[in-house]
């Protein structure tokens, strides 16, 4: 398996895939490694996307169920 990890300082605006991993399929993942920096970029029209769906449920209002007993399991060992 053909595995690339790279943190950078400042992440660049373009990021060069590695030729071994070029034209495959490959997952990818970011994330930010500073906690005080947890800011999620979202564009204009993703926000009013989920502006639509706030309080649009129009039916009955939703009762959740009693749950019942929680089972009593025998301890790990």
């Amino acid at each position: 398996m053909d595995a690339v990890r790279r943190i950078y300082k400042k992440l660049p605006g373009k990021i060069d895939a590695p030729k071994s991993l070029k034209n495959r399929k490959v997952e990818v993942i970011m994330l930010p490694l500073e906690e005080d920096n947890a800011f999620i970029d979202i564009s204009r029209s993703e926000v009013d996307t989920i502006k639509e769906f706030i309080g649009a449920w129009k039916g009955e209002p939703i009762i959740r169920p009693d749950q019942g007993e929680f089972e009593i399991r025998e301890p790990l060992e």
